[in-house]
Order: structure tokens, then C-alpha cells, then sequence
């Protein structure tokens, strides 16, 4: 008799969950809320490995399996699961349909099915549906389509796709590295965000939004509420749909009245304001007892290679140098 060794589930974080394993049941089990079942369909020893991460309002997550197979699914009504596939899936169907290139499976509307060929790998963003209704509203101005609360497989623009399942991987891989970025609340709120406007670009493609115009004036009236509520809050990366409701203008007028107003983004902005905020604490620390990681973290910044980078260009000296200029001037 052939036995095949489990690795057990692990608890990485609070927010971090993850397992591999040859137990389909224990796979399905380890998956709350999402009421799965595996079914093998084709000769083999079956492999699947899971991993979740947790950030309030979204869920994201990476699953993938080594044999053909059928998962079946009712998750909780108040998910709105969004999936890319990773792979060249072999003979994929979507809810008994042949899945076309190019599209993202909307796992919105109760029960789904999928049966699949050799080996399947995907990554998924979950979020709670008021949460994402109410985002969408203040990025767009408008009610959010009613296709995207239908569980079926839309075409979307390729390179779109691409970068929302490029996007959730990246940050699955940056939190399974460094987990404690989670306890950070303004990180968590930055990183749901990004996956936010992630799948807006996707869906967009699918079922666009009319977003309504506004004049030059109230949009520089909306700019400027932003730019004072920044002033107090950027260490908190307030998301685009909280910048959209203090201004009052969608996500659309919004960068049209940066554009207009400063010659940047909203977001390029908000990183410039962090960058100058990280500068300013740089220079009120102990160089021996404060961390420029810590520093970082406290502003959002969880890319540090990067961080590092934009802050040389723009102050035309690394972190440590500045954090260094205190002892100096003593």
C-alpha cells in the first residue's frame, strides 16, 4: 500500500493561513466558508497547497492542484470572489462552460463549478460584497453593474488580467515572507486598495462604467479637502475610495483635478507626502535605538528595496544617511 506524507496545515500569522496536502477533504476543510469539494478525475497523486491571506474587507489567496479534477463551491453570499488562472489549464470548464482565453471567473452569484486537466494553479481576491459595493461607488460615481454579481467566466483585456494576477501573487509572496506587515493597519488598508483597483481595471473591461464629468472648480475644491486631510492622515495611506469621498469626485475627476491642479496623481502625491513624512521621523530618531524599517513600515512602506530607491531620488540621499545627521550635528 502506497502512503502518501501529509504536511499539516500551518498557521503562519493571525492573518496568514496556509497547507499542503494529498487529503482533498483536508483541503476542502482547511478552506472556511467556502463550502468546497474535490473530486479526482484523472489517474494520479493528487497534490493541492493553499495559501490565504486576511486583510479586513479582502481575502486573497493562491491555490493550486497537480491532478484533473472537479472543485464544486457555495461560498457565503457576502463574498465576491474573483479569480485569475495562472495556468495553462488543459480542457478547463466554468460552471459546464469552456473557458476562453483571457477571462477572469467571477465566483459571484452562490454555487460554482470547475473541472480542469492535468494540473491547475490560480489566485483569487475575495472581498466582502457591501465593503466592495460601497468602494466602487466613490471610485466610480455610479452603482456597480449588476453582471459583475453573476458567477460566470467575462473576457477582459489580456494585459489587465495579467497584472491583477501578478499583482495578488506579489503580495501573497511579500506577506508569506514578512507576515508581521499585517499588524500594521495602514499597510493592511494600502495593500486592499491595490488589490481594489486591481480587479476595477479588470472588471471595467468586461462591463465598463459611464463616469460622469465634473468642472474644473469643483474638482480643485475636492483637491485641495484631499491635500489638507493628507496633511494629517497620510501615515494612515488612506485608500482611493476614502480620498473619493472626502473630495466627493470619482476616482476619474479626482486624477483629473491632481493632473490639473499639481501636474501628479492622487497616489503619486499621497507617496510623496509618505516619503517626506518618513524624512521628517528620520530625523527626530536615535539611530541606535530606531529602526529605518520600522520607520518605513509606519508609513506604509512594506517594499524596502523600493522605498529605499525612491527616497535617493528624491532627497538625493539614502535613509541611513539622514537618520545619521542627528549624531552629526551634535
Amino acid at each position: 500500500m502506497e502512503i502518501h506524507q501529509q504536511i499539516p496545515s500551518t498557521t503562519i500569522d493571525n492573518n496568514v493561513r496556509g497547507i499542503s496536502t494529498s487529503d482533498v477533504d483536508e483541503l476542502s476543510q482547511f478552506q472556511l466558508n467556502k463550502n468546497r469539494r474535490y473530486t479526482q478525475l484523472q489517474a494520479g497523486q493528487l497534490n493541492g497547497a493553499y495559501l490565504e491571506a486576511n486583510l479586513g474587507d479582502v481575502q486573497i489567496f493562491r491555490e493550486s492542484l497537480n491532478a484533473g479534477a472537479l472543485i464544486e463551491a457555495a461560498p457565503a453570499s457576502s463574498f465576491l470572489p474573483f479569480a485569475a488562472i495562472t495556468s495553462n489549464a488543459d480542457n478547463f470548464k466554468y460552471c459546464g462552460k469552456q473557458r476562453e482565453k483571457n477571462t477572469v471567473l467571477q465566483a459571484t452569484g452562490g454555487f460554482w463549478d470547475a473541472s480542469f486537466q492535468h494540473s491547475l494553479n490560480f489566485v483569487v481576491a475575495a472581498f466582502d460584497r457591501k465593503a466592495f459595493s460601497r468602494s466602487i461607488e466613490l471610485l466610480t460615481g455610479e452603482e456597480v453593474p449588476q453582471a459583475w454579481f453573476v458567477s460566470q467566466a467575462c473576457l477582459t483585456e489580456p494585459h489587465a488580467l495579467k497584472t491583477y494576477a501578478c499583482g495578488l501573487d506579489n503580495i501573497l509572496t511579500i506577506i508569506k515572507s514578512r507576515p508581521e506587515i499585517l499588524k500594521k493597519d495602514n499597510v493592511q488598508r494600502m495593500l486592499s486598495d491595490s488589490i481594489l483597483r486591481l480587479i476595477l481595471k479588470v472588471l471595467s473591461k468586461t462591463t465598463p462604467i459611464n463616469v460622469q464629468q465634473v468642472s474644473p472648480s469643483n474638482r480643485a475644491q475636492g483637491v485641495r479637502m484631499v491635500i489638507d486631510y493628507l496633511h494629517h492622515y497620510a501615515d494612515q495611506v488612506p485608500t482611493i475610495p476614502e480620498l473619493c469621498n472626502i473630495a466627493k469626485l470619482s476616482e476619474r475627476n479626482l486624477q483629473y483635478g491632481f493632473n490639473e491642479y499639481l501636474g501628479i496623481t492622487p497616489i503619486r502625491y499621497l507617496r510623496l507626502v509618505r516619503l517626506n513624512g518618513v524624512k521628517r521621523d528620520l530625523l527626530l530618531s536615535h539611530p541606535k535605538k530606531d529602526r529605518i524599517v520600522d520607520i518605513a513600515l509606519n508609513w506604509g512602506f512594506i517594499e524596502l528595496g523600493r522605498f529605499a530607491g525612491e527616497y535617493r531620488q528624491l532627497f538625493q540621499e539614502l535613509p541611513s544617511v539622514t537618520l545619521n545627521k542627528l549624531n552629526q550635528t551634535k
